[in-house]
């Protein structure tokens, strides 16, 4: 039965009066959706967008018009992408280029200061940045291990955050955490990344109660990424995940930097307008086969 019809049934049992425009939208909302991958006038802040998961994603916001920004700590491949980047942009918007390392205050600052400067505001947020792990809890080096993940990882994005939330409350804007499905599917291996990555997981919805109704707050949570990195490496360990990854997976294959992008440029869509503090796990059914025990 039509929620409408309802609706309207119990105000005339109860004689209330109900405005339905608060129930459904204008029916030239439900056409915007024809538009709803169009950032033309965007601008897209991806931290780690220099490789990766975070090229993938300032790849397609270009491609759908947006502006973005282009940062990391290796200026050549902050160059390389930038400049496949603007080929991509319909109008070949040139980029915003800024290498910067995310442990460092001041250059976190200058990053967003930049930004601003550049295009005078920001839309979205992605805080993809971040570096993995394979410590357990009682190897040697573990607290050292453990300080540089939750640097990156966590603190970074905390500081990001709350340099970024003045500018996101004038644009009515969204934050999207990249977390992890480890968080779902743990080994026994990574504690400090996993560790991170859960926080990361419940700041999304504290912060998406903090923060509405003015800006959204999701997660996505990958799962195993065919990047370069992942791809090329031949530490025995990840050869095991890899190997584990593909035979486990329903889908039988590695996800793609597209993969991620794709559902990153939809939670921050007007097709995900209704969603805050919400975690989007995009990982090939892999979740549900592939923690426990990794020899």
């Amino acid at each position: 039965m039509h929620f409408l019809y309802v609706l309207s049934v119990v105000a005339m049992v109860s004689g209330a009066q109900i405005d339905t425009k608060y129930y459904d939208y204008s029916i030239e909302d439900y056409m915007k959706v024809k538009e709803s991958r169009n950032f033309t006038g965007k601008v897209i802040l991806t931290t780690g967008s220099s490789s990766g998961i975070g090229e993938g994603i300032v790849k397609l916001f270009a491609i759908l018009g947006a502006h973005v920004v282009v940062t990391g700590r290796n200026q050549t491949e902050i160059d390389i992408v930038a400049k496949e980047v603007e080929q991509l942009s319909p109008q070949h918007l040139k980029p915003l280029k800024i290498k910067a390392d995310l442990t460092k205050t001041s250059e976190m600052q200058f990053l967003l200061n930049e930004t601003i400067k550049t295009y005078g505001k920001l839309d979205v947020l992605v805080n993809n940045a971040g570096i993995g792990s394979m410590a357990q809890l009682m190897d040697k080096d573990f607290m050292k291990s453990y300080d540089s993940v939750f640097s990156i990882d966590l603190r970074a994005v905390v500081e990001l955050n709350r340099l970024a939330v003045p500018h996101l409350n004038q644009t009515n804007g969204t934050i999207i955490h990249i977390s992890s499905m480890c968080t779902h599917a743990p080994t026994n291996l990574g504690l400090d990344y996993s560790m991170a990555k859960e926080a990361m997981n419940m700041m999304t919805r504290v912060m998406a109660m903090e923060l509405g109704p003015y800006i959204r707050v999701n997660t996505l949570s990958p799962g195993a990424i065919l990047t370069a990195g992942f791809r090329d490496s031949k530490v025995p360990i990840i050869v095991k995940l890899r190997e584990r990854a593909l035979h486990n997976a329903p889908l039988k294959r590695f996800g793609q930097p597209l993969d991620i992008a794709k559902g990153v440029v939809f939670l921050a869509s007007i097709d995900a307008e209704f969603l805050t503090g919400e975690e989007l796990v995009i990982d090939g059914g892999l979740i549900y086969n592939y923690g426990g025990i990794i020899e």
